[in-house]
């Protein structure tokens, strides 16, 4: 389970070094269209006696193997990233290059018999051979690495936001991407794979849920049962005007209804928790935040006051506010991924009477 930290002190040296950054990113990128437009520029200016040979020959080896090394080399290297990334860039280069060496013809095999007749040797069919090897192995790599974490992860946390959000990060290093990748990870597990699972509540902390006297459950189960009619009257309607813009919408009201699915889902399965150093605050599969409880200065219902954006609302619908209130701010990460301070956040245990003499007795 991930930790909270208490906001660390600013560094004048982060803004520079994100600057530096950045601006390392946007030369390696314009490095690469260099090498694109270099290429291109030479096969529309060479001498018709050399020009066979650029556009079958040199033209496909730079734009699928040195435009890529360099992408390599400039951003995924240097980044940290996983050499996926490197796959579009060979065949962004593989469908350049093909356009120069037959226009209109993108197959391997129409290439192959156009140069042939030619009398012309042509390096992109082998290129698109080496390619789709490249393509199986960095795959098969990449994807065992990808399921050595997550095993990791999941023998490390019970979360399964935890499990999805680390195995991503052998891919992406950056927080960010990773968040979202558990956030998605984990919607899919509450929706499809979570109806056996028992609540998340460790031996030794006492849980309080949240999903009952709220009326969370009864408004998801109303929307889920109202929700596919209105998406199939909605799929017949536009379906008369454009068939792709209906099945995006039918998908769309899929998903969400899949969202709303695993938020009720997830709600049941993580409560909050209280120890005797530590309240864990959640909502749903999408915050899980530590507060230690020598932070904690109180437990109400009045609003404190701070302002909104030293507020984390974490209330459900229809459930009277509980408050924690902090002496100093809580550094906590946002849906989106990004982390703000707060200095207080507001929860709906079903037992709130319960939950703030348990949390008074621990801050005595």
């Amino acid at each position: 389970m991930a930790r909270s930290s208490n906001l660390p002190e600013p560094t004048a040296s982060a803004a520079p070094v994100r600057a530096l950054g950045a601006r390392r990113l946007l030369l390696a990128l314009a490095v690469v269209l260099a090498l694109y437009a270099v290429d291109l520029a030479c096969a529309a200016t060479v001498p018709a006696s050399a020009h066979a040979f650029a556009v079958n020959v040199a033209v496909p080896f730079d734009l699928m193997v040195c435009v890529p090394a360099a992408f390599y080399l400039l951003v995924v290297r240097r980044r940290g990233l996983t050499p996926l990334a490197v796959l579009p860039v060979v065949w962004a280069g593989y469908l350049a290059a093909s356009q120069l060496v037959a226009p209109g013809l993108l197959s391997p095999l129409a290439v192959s018999a156009a140069a042939g007749s030619a009398g012309t040797f042509s390096l992109l069919p082998p290129l698109f051979a080496a390619a789709l090897a490249l393509d199986a192995a960095v795959i098969a790599c990449e994807a065992r690495r990808l399921v050595r974490a997550f095993r990791a992860a999941r023998g490390a946390s019970t979360r399964p936001y935890d499990w999805f959000a680390e195995a991503f990060k052998v891919l992406a290093p950056g927080g960010r991407a990773a968040h979202l990748a558990g956030i998605e990870g984990a919607t899919w597990y509450y929706a499809l794979f979570s109806w056996r699972a028992r609540p998340d509540a460790p031996v030794g902390r006492h849980a309080f849920s949240y999903h009952r006297e709220s009326g969370f459950l009864a408004l998801v189960g109303v929307i889920a049962a109202l929700l596919p009619v209105e998406a199939f009257a909605v799929h017949l309607l536009v379906a008369q005007w454009s068939t792709i813009a209906a099945c995006l919408l039918t998908a769309t009201s899929l998903y969400a209804l899949l969202w709303l699915v695993a938020a009720a889902r997830a709600s049941v399965l993580n409560p909050l928790l209280v120890d005797d150093e530590t309240l864990t605050v959640r909502w749903a599969a999408f915050v899980c935040e530590d507060v230690p409880l020598h932070l904690v200065t109180g437990v109400g219902a009045a609003a404190p006051d701070v302002p909104k954006r030293e507020r984390l609302d974490l209330g459900v619908m229809g459930a009277p506010p509980c408050w924690i209130e902090l002496s100093e701010p809580l550094e906590v990460r946002t849906f989106a991924g990004t982390r703000r301070p707060v200095r207080a956040i507001n929860v709906s245990p079903d037992n709130a009477a319960a939950f703030k003499r348990l949390v008074g007795a621990r801050l005595r």
